[in-house]
């Protein structure tokens, strides 16, 4: 649908009503799905267009279509439209979203039954894994927490980059979702938050002693207090910061260009995909950003809706480092994790200019703490 509407501008005979009409229905199927760079781990996998999972199939326009004069849509006009419309679904499509009403396959590590976030949940590996491989889009956020995470404890990692049409590098799963971990060429784990806690509780059984592997919280075991804040914390990052962030990048059409922009280029698209969904996908996400931000329950100006969020990342720290005192809990690594993704964008350097010293000094401490990536190099597909 996404296609064909882009592809009418250049057709020659065609009614105003019957345009409406599509735009119409097109609005319609979207607002089924939710859309933008992250709404949660659900959204960025499906491809049709949207972050969230898709329960109804797209409205058909063939009625829409009837209003425009028949003949005039040509069969290469028609390949180029799904293209487009292919293209661009699966990259706004990009990331999965870890609901509880998702069920992983037979041969996945099972999920913590509710709480993903609790590692009470979590029942520790044997030993700590000796090879780790993260199936991931490069731009999304949830990844990005796993990778923050493996990389604030200097954790080697071997990266897989997911071909977001095909999705061949997870043929050998039944869950086509990212972020996936693979342990040892055995163990499959999915969801970024089950992810970083199933590596937090091996970790810490570890009993590592490299510098940056000494665990979140030192010697001792957390308390429920820390654990409690922890957890809350974590909670925040999916369900606010993600999407906040999220209805900002694609608010305007600058940013919504400079979004697609860089999705493009680092995600893994042929020439005409990349192209396509550049175009395609910009322009949808601007046009959906004010539905985007109904549905997420955002009012007013979504800069003041994020800067408020600063604000009350700030007075969490309530006057320390971290969330975790004086090392960063795991709060603190996967806000870090999805901050980064936007370094450079339109957002990022607004929320750096408009944020409170307190804001500022945690990400300066966090960009310290995390250092350079633990990535194996060259391992990138």
């Amino acid at each position: 649908v996404a296609g064909i509407l882009f592809c009418l501008p250049y057709e020659y005979s065609y009614t105003m009503r019957g345009r409406r009409q599509l735009a119409e229905r097109l609005a319609l199927s979207l607002s089924s799905r939710s859309s933008g760079w992250s709404s949660g781990e659900n959204a960025f996998n499906s491809p049709s267009v949207g972050l969230l999972k898709c329960a109804s199939p797209v409205p058909p326009a063939t009625s829409a279509l009837s209003s425009y004069s028949r003949g005039s849509m040509s069969w290469s006009t028609l390949a180029l439209a799904g293209s487009a419309s292919f293209a661009a679904g699966t990259v706004v499509a990009t990331c999965e979203a870890a609901k509880a009403s998702d069920q992983p396959p037979a041969e996945a590590e099972a999920e913590a039954e509710t709480n993903p976030y609790s590692l009470s949940n979590v029942t520790p590996s044997a030993s700590f894994p000796q090879s780790i491989v993260l199936y991931q889009y490069e731009v999304c956020p949830f990844c990005c927490k796993v990778k923050a995470f493996l990389d604030f404890h200097n954790i080697p990692y071997r990266v897989v980059e997911v071909d977001p049409l095909g999705k061949s590098e997870l043929k050998w799963s039944d869950y086509k979702k990212v972020p996936v971990v693979l342990l040892d060429d055995t163990k499959q784990v999915n969801n970024s938050s089950s992810i970083i806690s199933q590596l937090s509780v091996d970790l810490q059984a570890s009993g590592s002693s490299k510098e940056k592997r000494k665990g979140l919280w030192g010697a001792a075991v957390p308390s429920k207090s820390f654990q409690d804040k922890q957890e809350l914390w974590r909670r925040w990052v999916d369900e606010k910061l993600v999407k906040t962030i999220t209805v900002n990048i694609y608010r305007n059409a600058r940013e919504s260009f400079q979004t697609f922009d860089y999705i493009t280029e680092h995600g893994n698209f042929g020439w005409m995909q990349k192209h396509a969904a550049r175009v395609v996908g910009a322009t949808m996400m601007w046009s959906l950003s004010n539905r985007l931000k109904k549905k997420y329950g955002i009012e007013g100006d979504v800069r003041e809706a994020l800067n408020s969020l600063t604000e009350d990342w700030a007075r969490g720290l309530d006057g320390q480092p971290f969330m975790g005192g004086d090392r960063p809990s795991l709060a603190d690594i996967e806000a870090f994790g999805v901050i980064r993704s936007i370094v450079g964008t339109d957002t990022f350097n607004d929320m750096q200019h408009n944020t409170t010293d307190a804001f500022r000094r945690w990400w300066a401490e966090m960009l310290e703490a995390v250092g350079s990536s633990a990535k194996i190099p060259d391992t990138c597909i």
